[in-house]
């Protein structure tokens, strides 16, 4: 009878940590490199425990086109495609393109930001929504002959974007979490840590429940 009872809690353990196990699709477009999917896979599940799944590569959609400024693919529009082709079996989903995207930069009261011919079609590194089920990463705008450090990037920022997804905004705590704003520049990238201060660290763990 107790073994019974053991094995019965045992199993009940089993099922709440399912229930509350977060799974990421990785959507890679057009030839965008495994190696690298790959090593942002395995960024996502250190820093996150989470489940991470390498979903079959998609082309961009013709739709997100622009060229406004330069030959772009529109994040925002992005992020609603994604949406759109997430699974029902996983939570959240990353788009990751060698192209460039952008987005309209916008002040608080949701106005253009100034001077608006900048920041109305404004090239990001990556763009993801609060609470949002999508983001999108594009390695356009910090290539490097330095391999280690490239990685290093897009790791970063990847985690910062599904960190957007899972929550929270940007980090204001003064450490080096990854939940910095980048401030529109790659320095700032290079200068957090891979890492989630204890303040986000708990923001995620009570609003997942994890």
């Amino acid at each position: 009878m107790k073994r019974l009872f053991y094995l019965l809690s045992f199993l009940t353990i089993i099922a709440c940590n399912r229930k509350h196990e977060i799974k990421v699709g990785v959507q890679t477009f057009n030839d965008f490199p495994k190696h690298i999917s790959d090593s942002i896979s395995f960024a996502i599940k250190e820093v996150y425990k989470f489940e991470v799944t390498l979903l079959n590569k998609q082309s961009l959609p013709k739709t997100s086109f622009t060229n406004i400024k330069s030959p772009r693919y529109r994040a925002d529009s992005l992020l609603k495609f994604l949406k759109k082709i997430k699974p029902d079996t996983i939570n959240y989903i990353i788009g990751l393109t060698d192209k460039d995207i952008s987005t309209t930069k916008r002040d608080t009261k949701g106005n253009i930001k100034h001077p608006k011919n900048k920041y109305k079609d404004w090239g990001v590194f990556g763009l993801g929504y609060i609470n949002g089920p999508s983001c999108v990463v594009s390695t356009f705008r910090y290539k490097t002959k330095n391999k280690s450090l490239f990685t290093d990037r897009i790791q970063k920022i990847c985690v910062h974007e599904i960190g957007h997804n899972l929550g929270l905004p940007h980090c204001n705590s003064g450490m080096e979490c990854v939940m910095q704003d980048a401030a529109e520049s790659i320095r700032t990238i290079d200068k957090v840590n891979m890492i989630l201060c204890k303040s986000c660290k708990k923001q995620i763990e009570k609003q997942h429940s994890l």
